[in-house]
């Protein structure tokens, strides 16, 4: 009685650790793993194993998580003293996981819940790469004169299924560095594409083009898919991508 009173307080209680079969993904591919599970000093039963997955962000001065997916992994069980279980899984990122960046960290938290005790917890950071598609864009979109220098949080402007989207923002160089202040996408990767909405910030170039920029008229936004097909021809992803800019500079 004494020790099951001690593992309810988390001493001697069951312990959880995730190892992941590796520590960077892209966005929709799939994940796998195994959860170690070393029982306490007493038998627990487990009613079931969590597993979270959760971007941390800042917002308006506070920093918040969110759970962008969740998943149960087991029914109830019990794990006896001292004993190890170790469970397997796998399952498949969503294509509109965030992208990894430096102020945002992304991990996977998992969890037994045990009834009457403390539940043990294991954090795993993970880092998150573009879909290859988005990767292929942002390379077309470099190679005709800009430069990714910013990706961004952003929670009012556009929607989405999460209380938030990434911007990529770009700065113009060469020829598009006269015309435009910033170039930005807001991407919807799919298996086999991408919808790209696109942002273009126009420079002033004259009395109305200035008095668009005071009112904050002067960004227009275009919205397009990118076919996996596409891709495969890069000058052909190129040229479609500057015919859509040169559009909105006209």
């Amino acid at each position: 009685m004494f020790e099951k009173a001690l593992a309810s307080l988390g001493i001697g209680a069951a312990k959880v650790d995730t190892r992941l079969e590796k520590s960077t993904y892209r966005q929709g591919e799939q994940v796998l793993g195994e959860i170690h599970i070393q029982g306490g000093n007493t038998d627990q039963e487990i009613d079931e194993i969590y597993l979270y997955l959760v971007v941390q962000y800042h917002h308006e001065g506070t920093q918040a998580e969110y759970v962008i997916d969740e998943f149960r992994l087991s029914d109830r069980f019990v794990i006896g003293a001292h004993e190890t279980q170790i469970i397997p899984f796998q399952f498949q990122l969503p294509y509109d996981t965030p992208v990894s960046t430096g102020g945002s960290p992304i991990y996977l938290k998992t969890g037994l819940d045990i009834k009457k005790a403390i539940d043990p917890t294991d954090l795993d950071g993970v880092e998150i790469l573009p879909h290859p598609l988005i990767d292929q864009i942002l390379l077309a979109t470099e190679a005709i004169g800009f430069r990714l220098y910013q990706v961004d949080f952003d929670f009012e402007q556009f929607h989405s299924r999460n209380p938030f989207v990434q911007v990529f923002k770009l700065k113009p160089l060469g020829q598009y560095e006269r015309l435009m202040d910033q170039l930005a996408f807001v991407f919807q990767p799919h298996e086999k594409e991408v919808s790209v909405l696109m942002q273009v910030d126009r420079k002033p170039v004259d009395l109305m083009s200035s008095m668009e920029e005071a009112l904050d008229l002067d960004e227009r936004l275009v919205q397009f898919d990118i076919a996996e097909e596409e891709v495969k021809n890069f000058h052909r992803l190129q040229a479609k991508l500057e015919s859509f800019l040169k559009r909105q500079l006209d």
